[in-house]
């Protein structure tokens, strides 16, 4: 067995095995393989067509299929060649592709800030109180009920049209 300098993990070949105080006794070793004869790699076929990793027709696929093995192939390499020609770049052109336009990014803030503003505003005017104003009816809307007083209506009449 063998120290990592870097830390205090130790490595080695085996697996202990415990005994009930909590001590190792014994390394025991992992089941061996048996091995493989190089004529005998199964032969790969690169599928036609392959779901979009991620897609619903990659979760429908037989997950053991060369299609879905093949797709999350593609999906990694483009996740690593995005990473590889993010690093290539220098820090503007970084933030630029990451964060996108920076004056999209602070009119999105600016208003996000407006709207909670706007509710900050609702909820101050909802505290100040107010007298109760007077119910009048409106031409060509359906009577008003006068709350308190079960079956009383305000009805709109034309005064102007009695008059004449």
């Amino acid at each position: 067995m063998t120290e990592n300098a870097g830390s205090r993990h130790v490595l080695g070949g085996g697996f202990q095995k415990d005994t009930a105080a909590g001590g190792s006794t014994a390394t025991s070793l992992p089941q061996q393989q048996s091995a493989r004869v190089p004529g005998a790699w199964p032969t790969v076929s690169i599928p036609d067509s392959w779901p979009e990793y991620g897609s619903p027709e990659f979760y429908a696929a037989d997950p053991f299929g060369p299609e879905k093995r093949f797709s999350v192939f593609v999906a990694a390499e483009q996740w690593r060649v995005q990473g590889q020609a993010l690093e290539e770049l220098d820090d503007v052109d970084w933030y630029v592709h990451v964060f996108g336009d920076a004056r999209r990014l602070a009119s999105q803030i600016l208003a996000a800030t407006n709207r909670i503003r706007g509710f900050q505003e609702i909820r101050e005017a909802r505290q100040v109180k107010r007298e109760p104003h007077q119910l009048q009816a409106t031409p060509g809307w359906p009577p008003i009920q006068v709350p308190g007083a079960p079956g009383t209506y305000l009805t709109y009449i034309d005064e102007r049209g009695m008059a004449a």
